[in-house]
């Protein structure tokens, strides 16, 4: 089975991405193009056939790309995203996907971020964030068998920004900025306050793409017996993005 991936560099519009990050301000662009292109070479070494996308520069926070659709078992649901300045994005990903996929459009009144789903075997968890309503939920379970289950977001952009599902049962979790009690079922490693921004990281296969400097974590995570693979991500965190904002996979 053949693991693919869409990707969307970062334009110079970049420096002006939505973010609540304090340092948003010093976003270096470049330092960002180098930084993506380390992550696109990451994702190639783990197998997945990579497709790169023309940049937007009309769009700021159009290399996240993740929150521009979700791939639901058999098809790719665009998203309609709440935040104003995102209107439009998922235009220009519908015929990329189309050589791959069926795809439908999700509307108004469902509001629906990429970053808030996350899918295991059996679940497909929603968070319930500033950015997805309860409506998105209700309307993914029309397009599959899983069971749906809303998770509360207490503070960040999406649920994936600090719930990572990892494979084997395994998540990783901040419980202090999303609601736990969902995830009872798995082995949960919990991150440390100050790790917090590594919670969102990408298992593909037995390796998991996770943020650089964040040694508590990267030891637990490999504790599990999965492969670590470290990642300069500094200026996609003052966008308030993260590991897995960069792509869109599927098989």
């Amino acid at each position: 089975m053949t693991v693919l991936a869409l990707v969307r560099p970062p334009a110079p519009s970049f420096v002006h991405a939505l973010s609540h990050h304090s340092e948003k301000k010093s976003i270096d662009f470049d330092r960002a193009v180098d930084q993506h292109r380390g992550y696109v070479e990451a994702l190639e070494k783990t197998g997945i056939t990579v497709t790169c996308l023309a940049p937007l520069d009309e769009f700021p926070d159009s290399t996240f790309i993740e929150d521009n659709a979700v791939i639901m078992a058999d098809r790719a649901l665009l998203t309609f995203m709440k935040e104003a300045s995102r209107h439009g994005e998922t235009l220009h990903i519908r015929k990329p996907l189309e050589k791959f996929l069926p795809v439908e459009t999700l509307k108004a009144p469902v509001l629906i971020d990429g970053g808030d789903i996350l899918q295991t075997e059996s679940t497909v968890f929603v968070g319930q964030s500033q950015r997805t309503n309860r409506q998105a939920a209700e309307a993914l379970s029309q397009f599959t068998r899983k069971k749906i289950v809303t998770v509360p977001v207490h503070r960040g952009p999406h649920l994936k920004t600090f719930a990572s599902y990892l494979g084997k049962n395994v998540l990783v979790i901040d419980p202090t900025s999303v609601e736990p009690a969902a995830f009872a079922t798995f082995e949960r490693i919990e991150v440390l306050e100050e790790e917090r921004y590594a919670a969102n990281c990408l298992a593909v296969g037995n390796h998991v793409l996770m943020p650089e400097g964040f040694p508590d974590l990267a030891d637990r995570i490999a504790q599990h017996g999965f492969e670590v693979v470290p990642l300069a991500m500094s200026e996609f965190e003052k966008a308030d993005g993260g590991v897995t904002c960069l792509s869109l996979i599927f098989s």
